[in-house]
């Protein structure tokens, strides 16, 4: 059976989850995210981008992406680095291994569909072949020559509350 887990993440931190040192504007910051052993809940971590080396991962990564800090005055979102974001995140979910895979199918499942229709929407990524209803659909990305196969996923409202925070950071 699939075991479902409460998703639960909060959005970027004001410091490093390794060093507490404040991020200022023009940091570069790496959000891990992972499945916490034993806890069966998803953890994140924020932390400089010189600092992902040090930090140990209490549990089994699941993804990761990468932003810069703006200045606070700054209300306009830089969309290509959520652009940039996305695709990490996108490609870091397809070098899971297959025990956790299995663990978090549905979660997983769902993260690669919507980032797949998000990067398709912005023409980083494109369906190959006619759509499908279910099953998986084939995606090419230009930029390293590769097809991915992307679960079409029934997104629920449940489902969605447990991936929100994942994607609040990353929308485009």
């Amino acid at each position: 059976y699939i075991l479902l887990m409460d998703w639960h993440i909060k959005t970027i931190a004001r410091k490093s989850c390794l060093t507490d040192k404040f991020f200022v504007p023009g940091d570069k910051v790496v959000s891990l995210i992972y499945v916490e052993d034993k806890a069966e809940k998803l953890g994140r971590g924020d932390l400089l981008s010189t600092e992902v080396n040090e930090f140990i991962v209490n549990g089994d990564l699941l993804g990761r992406w990468t932003c810069v800090i703006k200045d606070t005055g700054s209300q306009t979102e830089d969309s290509s680095q959520r652009v940039a974001s996305a695709e990490e995140l996108f490609l870091s979910l397809y070098t899971v291994n297959s025990d956790l895979e299995q663990q978090v199918h549905i979660e997983s499942s769902a993260l690669k569909h919507i980032l797949a229709l998000m990067l398709e929407r912005k023409r980083v990524l494109r369906a190959i072949g006619p759509r499908v209803k279910h099953g998986d659909q084939l995606y090419y990305y230009s930029k390293n020559k590769q097809d991915y196969h992307v679960p079409i996923v029934d997104i629920s409202a449940d489902l969605m509350l447990r991936i929100q925070d994942v994607l609040s950071d990353i929308v485009l």
